[in-house]
């Protein structure tokens, strides 16, 4: 996590053969530049050409994933060692804090679904309510005949004058 490219010794913690490229056949080598690459993205210490090339070199090969030339092309480019290690433990904080991976949005499709759903109950306990205040009314009715429903709205009327429609 040095800002010297990783060419260097003391980038990847041992020396490079093959001229500066990477060992990627080791396993301790494949997990430091692993480790450098992740910290470099998690903080976005990626230059933004370089990243949209990447993202093109991606989208050409969707079934493959070439890890190899993207973590040597990321760990090519120059950082500054303070601000990334600054921007990492930022990442970091925020990562903590968030609880995690972000979790995406809820797709429209399935918040119209959900939306839909929450109608459709809304819908059926309306109508069950009338079913049941109907019901309840024509018990009232047949119990008690001389019972009348329009004497309660007289007295909402009398009650609350604002009810009363305009004549």
């Amino acid at each position: 996590m040095t800002a010297h490219p990783p060419s260097t010794p003391d980038a990847g913690g041992a020396p490079l053969p093959d001229g500066g490229r990477l060992d990627l056949d080791d396993p301790n080598v494949v997990a430091d530049a692993v480790a450098q690459v992740s910290l470099r993205l998690l903080a976005g210490a990626v230059e933004r050409p370089l990243f949209a090339q990447l993202q093109r070199q991606l989208a050409a090969a969707p079934d493959s994933y070439p890890w190899q030339e993207a973590t040597r092309a990321l760990l090519a480019s120059p950082v500054d060692a303070q601000q990334l290690v600054q921007r990492g433990l930022q990442a970091q904080r925020d990562w903590i804090l968030r609880g995690g991976r972000e979790t995406p949005r809820p797709t429209l499709a399935r918040r119209a679904k959900g939306l839909l759903a929450w109608l459709c109950a809304q819908l059926l306990f309306a109508v069950l309510f009338a079913v049941v205040l109907l019901v309840g009314l024509l018990a009232v009715k047949h119990r008690w005949p001389e019972f009348d429903v329009y004497q309660v709205l007289d007295w909402l009327y009398r009650t609350f004058p604002a009810l009363r429609r305009p004549a």
